[in-house]
């Protein structure tokens, strides 16, 4: 167990000191050469008119290596402004309504900071990711946990839901939040519009904000059973919205790591004057960049085309899972598949167990509960299958060799 500093601030008491479970898996696979499905970047093609744009950004003499406009670059802003518009239903101002950031995991970040106050209360909904409860503790929050439940023998991610229930006994005189990600990492559920507006009408009656982590939104597949629904679209829901989005997720460039916060001026603002000293500003030619390919993207069929190409490499991976025993849950949206491994009786940790032992390296469940509330998920992992073909081809060949021999 790794140990932090006497000197460390009480605050950091809340994290791991060993850090996050994807870098713990990263360097596992590393380690043991294995094929990682863990983490979910992607080993895709980047578009080429993507990549030209970025190329022709850091060649730009007077552009592209001074700090920008602090909120978000003008060109970015005003591209996210017009594809924005018309899925919320509003015309939104790109000067005072949406703010870039370093990555859709800052703008949660310096949201948070800007919102919750010591012992203020956040509700989040488990499976989530993980940056989440480590965002609301670091500033003085209380993470308050809703389970999303399968019902029995689900077989899709649609089969998770919310007991509203559950939901109406968690709020408090100190609620302030609620968070939903949408569609959900890891299990890949599309929330669907009566589901969204029960927890509208609850955010509604208790005047609570909600922060609707929407990075995956440009993934949700033909056979999902419902199509994506930006929550701040809902009937009188977006003057108490924040919508997260991420570049890296949209156009399959995690490590420009820029995001992005939508919301009313008066919590954009709120959220700038954390984010103003953290980065500042974010990396000028990656938003000019991100800008230009997001114009061309809205007219020469990107998303469409991506998309195709993410729901056959996830229906190869549901193959191969399913074939050597696995138990996958098919997901409507994102790139990853939660598979039960019950089946597999294995008694240690059998996401480093598959990794050390078969070459192939998932994520356990419990990276996305809280700390000893994971229950009967405790038998599923999660696999990334935003990866190239010759990935997930030689990975299906480690799985079929050692399960099937």
């Amino acid at each position: 167990m790794t140990k932090i500093s006497q000197f460390s601030a009480k605050r950091l008491n809340s994290l791991d000191p060993n850090g996050t479970v994807f870098a713990e898996y990263t360097a596992l696979a590393n380690k043991h050469k294995a094929v990682n499905l863990g983490q979910g970047f992607p080993t895709l093609h980047v578009a080429d008119f993507i990549r030209k744009n970025a190329a022709e950004a850091i060649a730009h003499e007077s552009l592209g290596h001074q700090y920008t406009r602090s909120e978000g670059h003008v060109k970015l802003v005003n591209a996210l402004a017009k594809y924005y518009s018309p899925k919320i239903g509003r015309e939104l101002n790109p000067l005072n309504e949406i703010m870039t950031t370093v990555g859709a995991s800052e703008a949660i970040y310096s949201t948070i900071q800007a919102l919750v106050d010591p012992d203020d209360e956040v509700i989040l909904m488990q499976p989530y990711y993980d940056s989440y409860p480590a965002s609301i503790s670091l500033a003085g929050g209380k993470p308050v946990i809703v389970s999303l439940k399968p019902k029995a023998n689900g077989v899709s991610s649609s089969d998770w839901r919310l007991d509203i229930a559950e939901l109406k006994k968690a709020i408090t005189s100190k609620t302030k939040i609620i968070m939903i990600n949408n569609p959900n990492n890891p299990i890949g559920k599309v929330w669907s519009r009566d589901e969204l507006m029960q927890v509208a009408d609850i955010a509604k009656e208790h005047d609570l904000l909600v922060i609707a982590d929407e990075v995956y939104e440009t993934l949700v597949y033909s056979d999902s059973e419902s199509p994506m629904i930006k929550f701040a679209s809902l009937p009188d829901m977006y003057e108490r919205t924040i919508t997260i989005g991420s570049m890296g997720k949209m156009f399959g460039v995690t490590g420009w790591k820029i995001g992005w916060v939508i919301a009313p001026p008066e919590i954009t603002r709120a959220s700038w004057l954390v984010h103003q000293f953290l980065p500042f500003s974010v990396v000028t030619p990656l938003q000019e960049a991100g800008a230009n390919s997001l114009e061309m993207a809205m007219t020469n069929g990107y998303f469409e085309d991506t998309t195709k190409t993410y729901q056959k490499l996830r229906d190869k991976l549901m193959k191969t899972l399913n074939d050597v025993g696995f138990h996958p849950m098919k997901p409507d949206g994102g790139y990853f598949i939660i598979a039960n491994i019950a089946p597999f009786k294995v008694q240690e940790d059998f996401s480093a167990y598959l990794t050390k032992t078969v070459g192939v390296t998932s994520i356990p469940m419990r990276a996305f509960y809280q700390k000893n509330s994971h229950g009967e998920v405790q038998h599923y992992v999660r696999f990334a299958f935003c990866k190239d073909e010759a990935t997930l081809d030689e990975a299906g060949k480690r799985l079929t060799e050692y399960f099937t021999k």
